[in-house]
């Protein structure tokens, strides 16, 4: 309960950068295209990249390429030395972040952006990826188009970046769209088929085997989701792995430690497989569940593996959930001792108790009968209570050979 909870709370009260998201890019309904530069210019190359929150300039001829900044002023230079920024154009500050937090030139001044630039290098290589507000939707709501019909195909705006290129003036150019995405029921029907499937091997007869394949499956599944989104970035996707998935990847030691249990037969271990399972479904699962009805998301493939591999986290951490409820309660049903109706688990008997009350009496200095005398006398004269013996309504010589034993 209590992983449960602090996992609800990190999805719930989460923002966009802190979910499975990629420089604060999530999944949407905008689109960012390139259309090309105008005039064509062999040698560089403007895309975008993680789901269009950020756009890639790449250099590859013998050129020297400026991209303006908001104010139509130097914001980036990328020559035969590397990447250089204007430390006095406002877009060096303002394109730190998806969302474009509050920034200016330094100190305020007004007049820096058409001041003489001031260039830092800040790459030695000649490709430079940053968040460029003119090739995304920067508002707090939608556009007035599409909340009118949300279901149509939009062209928000056609966008343009402004460069030069070895002194002359080149525009890279693009459109934002709207794309609307599709029914999230297929993908619903998927998770919740896979979790009915899942909480049905509380039942089985060898279910926790079955549970530490589901929990490692799960594990697995997120693990490869997880790789897809931080393959996605454009730069630093080993450390994006690593702090993006803090939570998870306490859950997935869990989730491992909790197949161990399983194979080794220890009741803990469906408790622990359930935990990690809901806490998974929670952060890897319903943290990306508007992958299911929108069209692009951060992911290195196709939105189809995306929405599968989230409605089967889902699925599989929910049905985890009910299957160790579902196993304990059939284990409760059973008595303390594994017995349900006072009748063995697995076809034993009260052998071993009743041994040793005769151990106990005997020790005591009662007498001790054969087995045959047993039969024939009775349990008060074999020095055993009666309730101590297995009830059987046949003679002494009917009874099977351990049922004699117990009787002396």
């Amino acid at each position: 309960m209590l992983l449960g909870a602090v996992a609800c709370w990190l999805v719930l009260a989460a923002g966009p950068a802190q979910a499975h998201s990629v420089s604060g890019a999530s999944a949407t309904n905008f689109r960012t295209t390139v259309t090309g530069p105008q005039p064509p210019v062999d040698g560089v190359s403007l895309v975008p990249v993680e789901n269009g929150s950020r756009v890639r300039l790449t250099v590859t001829g013998n050129h020297t390429v400026v991209v303006k900044g908001y104010d139509d002023e130097p914001y980036l230079r990328v020559d035969s030395a590397g990447v250089w920024q204007n430390t006095l154009s406002p877009a060096t500050y303002l394109n730190r972040d998806r969302y474009g937090p509050p920034g200016t030139a330094p100190a305020g001044d007004s007049g820096a952006a058409k001041a003489a630039p001031r260039w830092e290098r800040i790459a030695d290589s000649r490709t430079i990826v940053w968040h460029d507000h003119r090739a995304h939707w920067m508002g707090t709501q939608d556009p007035p188009a599409v909340r009118a019909a949300p279901g149509r195909f939009h062209q928000i705006y056609a966008w343009t970046i402004p460069l030069t290129v070895d002194d002359q003036a080149v525009l890279a150019t693009g459109t934002l769209d709207w794309v609307p995405g599709p029914s999230p029921v297929p993908w619903l029907v998927l998770a919740v088929a896979t979790a009915a499937a899942t909480a049905a091997s509380g039942l089985y007869r060898r279910r926790d085997t079955v549970l530490a394949v589901a929990v490692t499956a799960i594990v697995g599944v997120d693990v490869t989701h997880s790789a897809l989104i931080a393959c996605s970035r454009a730069s630093g996707r080993l450390s994006g792995f690593v702090y993006g998935n803090i939570v998870e990847m306490a859950a997935w030691l869990l989730g491992l430690a909790a197949a161990v249990l399983l194979v080794r037969r220890a009741s803990a271990g469906r408790y622990l497989a359930g935990s990690a399972g809901f806490v998974i479904a929670v952060t890897g699962g319903f943290g990306d569940l508007d992958v299911l009805y929108r069209s692009s998301a951060p992911i290195a493939g196709p939105m189809g593996l995306a929405r599968t591999l989230t409605a089967v986290t889902i699925g599989i951490g929910l049905g985890l959930l009910g299957a160790t409820a579902l196993a304990s309660r059939r284990r409760a049903s059973r008595g303390p001792s594994g017995t349900g109706q006072g009748g063995p688990e697995r076809g034993g008997t009260n052998q071993d108790n009743t041994s040793q009350n005769s151990a106990g009496q005997n020790s005591a200095g009662q007498e001790s009968h054969h087995s045959g005398d047993a039969g024939r006398d009775g349990p008060e004269q074999a020095g055993l209570p009666h309730d101590d013996l297995p009830h059987d309504d046949r003679e002494a010589t009917d009874m099977l050979p351990a049922r004699r034993d117990v009787a002396g």
